[in-house]
């Protein structure tokens, strides 16, 4: 992904000035293949930009919320809601998921989150990319026991992660009666092994429906037919 101050897709335009994570293709990978079905009520946990609730209002009728806990975040967040065709459907506030789960009676059809992931790497210099980026701020317990308390019955609580983190992530989920529902492990190029997986979760599942996606060609830039059609509504160049 390109470091400017904005990337445009085909719908909308994510403005990065003040958030420590920038737009990058775990975002749009969960945003795109998140399920959206009938999803009246929404929930991006740890919004960053702004792009993952922004695809999700493009792919659905639902009213979105999200959160985070970086008071930068926030600010390119609201700008880009504001600025798009969904303003009336989303909105943002500033909040650590722990406080929000205490503060809320609202329970959601489809929850998201791109977490905070990164657990033995060397911490960077910049305190909001850590915030951002390292699960000090947000372990996996929290946030699976705290997105059990605000899902619904037959809702779907949706995240992507690193390919070694799955079984960790399983098992904290299932501490919270949340299982995995559908898997979707990515490739960055066929001769590779998975380094993300997508994970859905729900409160009853008797077995997971497991596909694969690779993303290139062992060409960079020569993008897969399967990568191609999950994300053909959001990239201008596709």
């Amino acid at each position: 992904m390109p470091h400017n101050n904005y990337f445009e897709f085909k719908q909308f335009t994510v403005w990065q000035n003040h958030a420590a994570m920038r737009v990058g293709t775990d975002g749009v990978l969960l945003g795109a293949w998140a399920n959206t079905y009938n999803a009246q009520n929404i929930l991006d946990i740890g919004t960053g930009t702004g792009l993952i609730a922004l695809m999700l209002a493009q792919r659905s009728n639902a009213n979105i919320h999200a959160i985070d806990i970086d008071k930068s975040a926030i600010i390119d967040a609201t700008y880009n809601f504001e600025q798009s065709a969904w303003a009336n459907r989303l909105s943002v506030s500033l909040n650590s998921l722990y406080d929000f789960a205490k503060s809320t009676n609202q329970q959601y059809d489809v929850i998201v989150c791109n977490p905070p992931f990164f657990t033995n790497s060397i911490k960077p210099d910049c305190k909001k990319r850590e915030l951002a980026r390292h699960n000090n701020s947000l372990s996996f317990d929290e946030l699976a026991t705290n997105a059990a308390k605000l899902l619904n019955p037959n809702g779907r609580f949706n995240v992507i992660l690193p390919a070694e983190s799955e079984r960790t992530f399983k098992i904290a989920a299932s501490e919270a009666r949340l299982f995995a529902s559908r898997i979707c492990r990515i490739k960055p190029k066929p001769s590779k092994a998975p380094k993300r997986v997508l994970i859905e979760f729900m409160f009853e599942s008797e077995h997971a429906e497991e596909a694969e996606l690779t993303i290139e060609t062992e060409q960079h830039h020569d993008y897969t037919p399967n990568f191609k059609a999950l994300v053909c509504e959001f990239y201008l160049s596709l």
